[in-house]
């Protein structure tokens, strides 16, 4: 089966003005991480346009980052952004093209921290890719190293879809030539355990003009167990579980971040 989600990435402006809330809430969140686990490597996997990986570059800490992405067009926007860095930021990042269920880089078994963000784990739709994606990433890591997943927790009713279109966001374009809109609406495949969702952004200009687009992305949802199951079957040790970016418990939020660490020998 065919599954959308290229659509929702291929107008990168709009993508990344509709995560300016989201690295509000995780950036600080990843910062932590790199505080408290002090990589020498780090890897970044469906890194996306750099959203996250420049801003840790920024951190007080120094660690060489990678960062893996299957979709070129985002790459490209990568490294854009990072032609505007200094030489000193420019020279820690090495950027790859490539499926993160199966990847072979260098520094293989070098790797202190592995991290897989914003719900992309939602992009492997079948079990052997999410089998590969962990057993790639335990192989990549050095003893003691951690990965670290972070996906919303199911929030599926009983009814199995919803026809209201929702208000998700209005969103200011930082030029103030347009007020963004964004509505979602979503129809829930309790048998495959994918969520498809219809996105409708419709953007308001100071011109007055207005123009709306659909997009639709389908993402798989991941309950507790499986996800956990996921981290033991391919040899991870679970070292903690947060239900949100404050490191809130995990029965207290709404989404499951869990840091598998590897064993040491």
């Amino acid at each position: 089966m065919a599954y959308k989600v290229d659509e929702y990435y291929r107008q990168i402006d709009d993508y990344e003005l509709m995560c300016q809330s989201q690295s509000k809430m995780d950036i600080p969140f990843w910062r932590e991480m790199i505080r408290r686990y002090e990589p020498t490597y780090v890897l970044e996997l469906a890194c996306g346009s750099g959203r996250i990986g420049i801003e840790l570059l920024h951190s007080p800490q120094i660690f060489q980052l990678e960062s893996l992405d299957i979709n070129e067009h985002m790459l490209a926007a990568y490294r854009e952004k990072l032609e505007r860095e200094p030489d000193t930021v420019k020279q820690r990042v090495l950027l790859h093209h490539g499926d993160m269920c199966r990847y072979n880089l260098e520094n293989m078994c070098r790797f202190d921290l592995i991290f897989l963000a914003f719900n992309s784990l939602g992009h492997l739709y079948e079990t052997r890719q999410q089998l590969d994606a962990f057993r790639t990433a335990y192989e990549h890591l050095a003893p003691g190293g951690r990965f670290v997943v972070d996906i919303s927790l199911p929030m599926i009713g009983l009814g199995g879809s919803s026809s209201q279109v929702s208000l998700q966001e209005i969103i200011e374009a930082a030029d103030e030539t347009f007020t963004m809109a964004v509505y979602s609406t979503y129809h829930y495949d309790r048998y495959a355990q994918i969520n498809h969702i219809t996105f409708i952004y419709e953007k308001f200009f100071a011109s007055g003009a207005n123009e709306r687009r659909l997009i639709r992305l389908d993402s798989r949802v991941f309950f507790p167990g499986e996800l956990h199951w996921l981290f033991h079957v391919s040899g991870f040790e679970i070292e903690n579980i947060y239900g949100g970016y404050a490191g809130q418990s995990f029965a207290q939020g709404t989404r499951q971040i869990v840091v598998g660490r590897k064993p040491d020998t």
